[in-house]
Formats: structure tokens, sequence, C-alpha cells
């Protein structure tokens, strides 16, 4: 017994501190937390998830009604709605690959957890409009 201890005991404290890694990651990644979110919903889910991305304060309760809408229109996936803290937006925006005023963002996520479709707010698409057509100029 104490042979199979020493034996397993490398195994387990490297499986104890990969454990403790990744949660400490996960507390300070963006990334990981969308992802492990959006993979969580869409097991609980028929075809996928629709996650809305927005700041907290008066604006999330507007980006609540917004993902209802969407969970009317499309039966079958799971809702998630993740209210940031201020300080934490630019880097969930950064682990979606979204522009800078683009929240409210929805985006799509089939059952696999891989991206579908989004829809950002129209003040940041008109912003990137007007960039591009400022360079065609």
């Amino acid at each position: 017994m104490k042979n199979l201890l020493k034996k397993r005991a490398p195994l387990l404290l490297s499986a104890v501190l990969a454990a403790s890694a990744l949660t400490v990651y996960a507390k300070s990644s963006p990334t990981f937390d969308i992802h492990t979110s959006v993979i969580s919903k869409a097991a609980q889910s028929e075809k996928g998830v629709i996650l809305v991305l927005t700041e907290r304060g008066e604006i999330a309760a507007e980006a609540a009604y917004l993902l209802l809408a969407q969970i009317n229109q499309n039966q079958g996936y799971a809702p998630l709605l993740l209210a940031v803290e201020n300080e934490k937006v630019a880097g969930y925006k950064t682990a979606l690959n979204l522009p800078d005023a683009s929240l409210p963002a929805v985006i799509f996520f089939s059952k696999s957890g891989k991206e579908i479709a989004r829809v950002v707010s129209a003040k940041s698409a008109m912003t990137k409009y007007v960039q591009s057509q400022d360079r065609v100029s």
C-alpha cells in the first residue's frame, strides 16, 4: 500500500496543482469563463446558446429584454446573459473579438459551442462603416 501511495503521490500532486492553476486561470480569464459557460449551457439546450454580453447598469436591463425577445424567436436555444463589471468589459470584448462600442452584443452558439452568428450594437457597426469609408476616400 505504501509503495502504491509513493508511486501515485506525484501524479496526485500534479493533478491537484493543475486543478488549482486551472481554477486561478478560470477566475482571471474571460475566454475560459465564456467558453465554459457556453459549453455548459449548450449541454442543457436543444439547439445551442444565445449569449448576450453587456455592461452592468441600466443597459443590462435592456439587454435582458433583448435576450427574452431572442428566446421567443429562437425556441430550443438556452439563454445566457453576461452582465460584466465595467473593469472587466475589455477582457470579454477581446475574448469574443468585439469592437469597442459593440455592447450589448448577441452571439449565437451551436450545440457544440461553435459561434454561428452575432449581432452587435448598430453604433459600433456604423463606426466601422464610417472608418472604412474614410480609408476609401
